[in-house]
């Protein structure tokens, strides 16, 4: 079995359908709490609620990445893009899903999730960054917000499970499966109303446009978005392609007019080039680590002599979990290191290597240098803690550990190695704290009622029974989604 990494959740659902049908089972038969006042007057209030309960249920049941390269190369691709919006009511919030669509969709309140296909399927960084101007524009021009506005008294536990509906259909290309989520006549209906109309894609893709030039990138990205897309669509029957491509009979149209629009540019903005560097590296990252290993070592092995730095170190990765002989591995992750000697991603993933086989010198020496390179990478800390923590050395792991909590708070593996490193140093409520949260992240209900009593009789101080009443809170918030576990 693999060393822990930050990089999986444990019981996370691997299949996305099935997913949000939990989803939408677990939230639809919540308590009733319905918004009292009728969504005529949807208010940025009752946004912030819808789009936090979303959030949560996306988080919770949904494989998200945890990667430090990867996540912080997204959020500044939306960070670069709202900076050329106008002010918006809520800020942004960023999460990576890991699953073959190629799509991403802005929730209520300000919640963006990019799906890793995206990432893996695109040329050019211009290409995603496009998809998200349009996406991002779905949320500047209120479409969700004003058809939820224009809606009939629902409980917000239907408001949600139609939103997944509405995800699931545009994500997989499955209107029907997308139908089946939003049960029930009110429900159903809200379902098809919820929908993205023609107007609205026209829109989005126009002001998307607008957005994407502002922010500096070459005018051409959406459309080729598009085409690349378009080439999926026939390759792939359309299963994994938004579900705005492949039921609007109006897709040539709209690709003209936005080549259309990119003619009538300035030269010098037509002329603008790709910088593809960051989005390079997210994306071998990707491909080595999130999709099958040995499609991946095919991959990069295909190369040849053409391997970049970069492709070796994906090489290595891939190789490192497909093979049982460690031997191709090491030699592939020597010869990445031999090749980029000062690339902290390099540095990082090679030290996360030789921790997994055990070869404690080499990891130390490697994750130290990774450090010095970059000393706010998580994943880097992460492991760095946790070969401490191997050594013997709980005290200062738990330094290294604190600092990843503090960046990534919702991960159940961070939180558990978290909690058994405390364990390890004697701190036995804190270790039983992190235990609890690692139980409600992982929304296993059983190990959140056995944790929290451990931490309730380890507690002792009034700063101690402040931390229980904060984590709580937390479980509160989360229990509501337990109710009708019994029902997934």
């Amino acid at each position: 079995m693999d060393a822990p990494s930050l990089h999986r959740r444990p019981g996370a659902p691997r299949r996305l359908a099935a997913t949000l049908v939990a989803i939408w089972l677990i939230i639809s038969l919540l308590a009733p709490s319905l918004v009292q006042a009728s969504f005529l007057s949807f208010d940025l209030k009752d946004e912030r609620e819808l789009g936090e309960k979303f959030n949560i249920m996306i988080r919770s049941r949904m494989p998200l990445i945890e990667d430090t390269e990867i996540n912080d190369y997204v959020t500044g691709l939306v960070d670069r893009l709202t900076r050329a919006m106008p002010p918006q009511p809520f800020p942004f919030t960023v999460g990576i899903i890991n699953n073959n669509a190629v799509n991403a969709f802005a929730g209520p309140a300000g919640y963006v999730f990019v799906f890793t296909g995206l990432i893996l399927q695109m040329e050019h960084e211009s290409e995603v960054a496009g998809v998200l101007a349009h996406e991002l524009a779905h949320v500047s021009q209120r479409h969700i917000a004003k058809r939820v506005g224009e809606m009939k008294l629902l409980s917000l536990g239907q408001l949600v499970g139609v939103l997944a509906g509405v995800v699931l259909g545009s994500t997989t290309g499955n209107q029907d499966l997308g139908s089946l989520v939003a049960v029930g006549s009110q429900a159903a209906t809200a379902h098809a109303y919820l929908k993205y109309s023609r107007d609205d894609e026209r829109e989005a893709d126009q002001v998307g446009m607008n957005y994407l030039v502002a922010a500096g990138y070459p005018p051409g990205g959406l459309v080729e978005a598009f085409e690349t897309m378009k080439r999926m669509r026939w390759m792939q029957g359309g299963g994994v392609i938004p579900t705005y491509l492949s039921t609007h009979p109006g897709l040539e149209e709209r690709m003209g007019y936005l080549k259309d629009r990119v003619k009538m540019l300035p030269k010098d903005v037509q002329d603008r080039k790709n910088n593809d560097a960051a989005f390079k590296r997210a994306q071998m990252l990707v491909r080595a680590r999130y999709t099958d290993a040995k499609n991946a070592v095919a991959y990069f092995r295909k190369l040849g002599d053409k391997m970049t730095c970069l492709d070796k170190l994906g090489l290595a990765i891939a190789l490192s979990r497909s093979l049982e002989d460690v031997g191709q591995a090491r030699a592939a992750f020597d010869e990445a290191v031999a090749c980029a000697p000062n690339d902290p991603l390099v540095l990082r993933e090679t030290g996360r290597y030789y921790l997994k086989v055990r070869d404690f010198a080499r990891a130390k020496s490697l994750l130290e240098a990774a450090l010095r390179q970059n000393p706010t990478d998580i994943d880097a800390n992460f492991e760095y803690g946790r070969m401490l923590a191997q050594e013997g050395k709980p005290a200062q792991a738990v330094a290294y550990l604190e600092k990843v909590r503090q960046r990534v708070p919702e991960n159940a593996e961070i939180r558990s190695i978290y909690g058994q490193i405390l364990g390890q140093s004697g701190d036995l409520f804190h270790a039983y704290l992190q235990l609890t949260y690692a139980a409600v992240y992982d929304n296993n209900p059983p190990q959140v009622k056995f944790q929290l009593g451990k931490a309730k009789a380890a507690a002792k101080t009034d700063a101690d029974r402040r931390e229980l009443a904060k984590l709580e809170e937390t479980i509160k918030k989360r229990s509501e989604f337990w109710k009708k576990r019994i029902m997934e």
